[in-house]
């Protein structure tokens, strides 16, 4: 049997493609890490729920075990948003195929769409918007955020961070606009914000940064 891979989307049930629904009704087992809702993981009604840790060694070994039990059962690896985006499905899948499994990948909404959408902010207009970068911690840095041309970033996973997200942006360019987006699917919020009040916010998750036109270079104070 094939192990799937399966994009949980960005919290909302009703935002699930219909090949993820129909995956998650059929599924014997169903695995999940700490982002994706449980009420996803309730659509799957007949099958033995498995949590996911995020840590890599506890991650890899799970997938390991995962990937075994495929071999006769219909398994359902859930990735929160899209598994292509900071979610490893490609490397799931080439694990699973190193190994003899089949493995396919269902892909999901983005929490970075998810947000423009339910939120109305253009990521791209094809005039001043024209280029997006996808970072995540731990690779984000003053000096990354130096060597990006794009028009629009998009920071995953900083919830705990926003502090140093905030100096960052001090530290690099005077973006024109910063948003702070928290479970944007799940009665959360898109707040556009400055660097400073960015770099007051605590104790938010699920949360990404969309940041436009951070164009303006400046030498890193140390």
């Amino acid at each position: 049997m094939p192990l799937y891979v399966v994009g949980a989307g960005p919290g909302d049930p009703k935002l699930l493609t219909i090949r993820a629904r129909e995956l998650l009704e059929e599924a014997d087992v169903v695995a999940y890490g700490d982002l994706v809702p449980e009420e996803v993981v309730k659509i799957a009604k007949k099958a033995r729920v498995v949590k996911i840790g995020h840590r890599r060694v506890e991650h890899d070994a799970a997938i390991e075990a995962l990937i075994e039990e495929a071999r006769w059962r219909n398994v359902v690896i859930l990735k929160n948003g899209d598994p292509t985006i900071f979610g490893r499905g490609v490397k799931v899948c080439k694990m699973a195929r190193e190994r003899g499994v089949p493995c396919e990948i269902v892909p999901g909404v983005s929490s970075f769409t998810a947000a423009a959408a339910l939120f109305q902010i253009e990521l791209t207009d094809g005039e001043n918007l024209r280029h997006i970068a996808l970072l995540s911690y731990p690779h984000f840095s003053a000096d990354i955020l130096r060597e990006i041309k794009a028009d629009t970033l998009v920071i995953f996973m900083m919830g705990d961070k926003l502090q140093e997200v905030s100096q960052v942006l001090a530290q690099v360019c005077n973006p024109e606009r910063v948003y702070l987006c928290v479970g944007v699917s799940l009665g959360g919020y898109c707040e556009e914000v400055s660097p400073e009040v960015l770099g007051e916010k605590k104790g938010l998750r699920p949360t990404l940064v969309i940041v436009q036109r951070c164009t303006s270079s400046k030498s890193i104070k140390m």
